[in-house]
């Protein structure tokens, strides 16, 4: 009986990967045409795998489907280019060579056929194998190198896509601005410092028609991320974990933002966190988000609070919720609750007075007097410098109860996390006063001044929504209190925030 040759294909793998040299397409279709000319020659029915994947990367697309047809008896030969396009990390390489000696499979190079049945090769594969990781890793080394030294030493920035206000120019190796999106990026900026938080500044950009590079809306976690990126300084940096080192570098493009927006920016989203995650329905006040209890500090929510008079008619009317947080020596806060429209009455007040004390500090800035806001700003530093210190000390003596096993772990990380958001805040404030102090410029904090009044002076014909962020840019926080110990009238306390 004449024997039937039941001829098997041939995997064909070819692999690139992206942090490899040269271009994709060009060394792709290099190994492509070379194996497919070996396999043509030899008469070989083949199969091809082709991907663009890293050699440590295991779970492969094209790699699983050969694997799948290797255990389903499809080949009996795998050409290659190199047995490095197969693995370079050792227990992959490991793996392939146990799975290619159970199936029988024979690795074929456009140099060498290699049969790990053979004890001799099953040696040369191992070697192989060995030096292929050593060179990955060299080679991992030299590109972290390369990228750290581009920004470190060249001063370039160094990214795979260039951000939201900026183009990449591959001619120049430069960030340069996108005249079409550099203007969605200033009015973000300037609505967080006209007080709008990341949601209010989301729904603003959306409505005027702005939208990502990718043509959808702008989400509240996408204008945080934004404004939070020192790239808009003009700055950059790379985080090398295999070398275990940062480069920065200033100065690499053009800046959309000031380093001055950036910190006042910073520390406004800062002031506004919430621990408490408070859910709000929406702008319901004009000191929206902003007021806090004076006893334990905790913020304080605004709710609808609807009533039915005895005749029947339903009215209702937003109030602050009576505070219930515990505190120490007691079941729960004491501070009760107080319509909106008394605390906004009292604010509104409070903000006549307080342009009244703007106006004697613009007199004095429009003759070019800087000492009493040159005495007010090193106030304000010696008093932060001292807290910081304060906090300090705290979390030392935080340190000494964990250590002494007075606390359990958790107590002391949900205290430590409370201390370190505290003392960052007071080292960005740090900061930011301290380069006032250095450029304390007169006729630029008299037109700072003067924008305030303007908006003091507006206030009442602004919508809800603007007299809120108002409010944001100018306080950091009201504290409020209602209790017996105020014989049950409202007391505020109101912070005001340094211009």
């Amino acid at each position: 009986m004449e024997k039937v040759n039941l001829k098997k294909k041939v995997a064909v793998y070819v692999r690139k990967s992206r942090e490899e040299e040269n271009g994709l397409e060009a060394t792709l279709q290099n190994q492509r045409e070379t194996l497919i000319r070996i396999a043509d020659i030899k008469n070989y029915e083949y199969e091809l795998f082709q991907e663009v994947e890293s050699s440590i990367k295991w779970n492969r697309p094209e790699l699983a489907k050969m694997i799948e047809g290797i255990i389903q008896g499809n080949f009996d030969r795998v050409l290659v280019s190199h047995p490095d396009r197969l693995s370079r990390d050792e227990r992959d390489s490991a793996e392939l060579k146990e799975l290619f000696i159970e199936h029988g499979i024979i690795i074929e190079t456009p140099d060498n056929i290699i049969d790990l049945t053979d004890e001799n090769q099953e040696l040369l594969f191992g070697f192989t194998s060995v030096l292929s990781a050593f060179e990955y890793k060299r080679i991992r080394h030299r590109l972290n190198k390369g990228k750290y030294d581009a920004v470190a030493i060249k001063n370039r920035w160094m990214g795979s896509i260039a951000p939201l206000g900026y183009i990449w120019d591959k001619n120049s190796k430069l960030l340069l601005i996108h005249p079409d999106e550099k203007p969605i990026i200033r009015e973000m900026a300037n609505l967080a410092l006209s007080g709008y938080s990341s949601k209010q500044i989301a729904d603003k950009l959306n409505a005027l028609g702005f939208r990502t590079r990718k043509g959808i809306l702008i989400r509240p976690d996408t204008v945080l991320r934004i404004l939070k990126n020192r790239v808009y300084l003009g700055e950059s940096s790379y985080n090398s974990k295999r070398l275990k080192k940062i480069a920065t570098a200033t100065g690499t493009h053009e800046a959309i933002l000031t380093e001055d927006e950036f910190d006042k920016i910073q520390n406004m989203f800062i002031s506004r966190r919430s621990r408490e995650n408070l859910y709000s329905l929406g702008i319901k006040s004009s000191v929206n988000k902003l007021v806090a209890c004076g006893i334990c500090g905790k913020n304080l929510t605004i709710q609808q609070n609807t009533k039915v008079r005895k005749s029947g008619k339903t009215y209702s009317f937003f109030q602050i919720r009576p505070c219930r947080h515990k505190i120490e020596m007691e079941p729960q806060c004491y501070n009760s609750g107080c319509k909106i429209d008394i605390i906004e009455d009292a604010v509104i007040q409070s903000l006549q007075n307080y342009r009244a004390e703007l106006e004697m500090a613009l007199e004095q800035l429009l003759v070019d007097n800087t000492h009493e806001l040159e005495n007010k700003l090193i106030w304000s530093l010696t008093t932060m410098q001292s807290e910081l210190r304060k906090h300090e000390r705290k979390e030392q003596r935080l340190l000494d109860l964990y250590l002494d096993e007075s606390l359990d772990k958790e107590t002391y990380q949900n205290n430590k996390e409370q201390i370190n958001e505290v003392k960052t805040c007071l080292m960005k404030e740090i900061k930011t006063t301290e380069g006032k102090l250095t450029v304390l410029d007169a006729s630029a904090q008299a037109e700072k001044v003067k924008e305030v009044l303007k908006k003091i002076d507006n206030f009442g014909e602004m919508q809800l929504e603007e007299q809120n962020a108002t409010l944001k840019l100018l306080i950091e926080k009201i504290y409020y209190v209602k209790s017996k110990d105020t014989d049950n009238k409202p007391v505020l306390d109101i912070h005001w925030r340094e211009l």
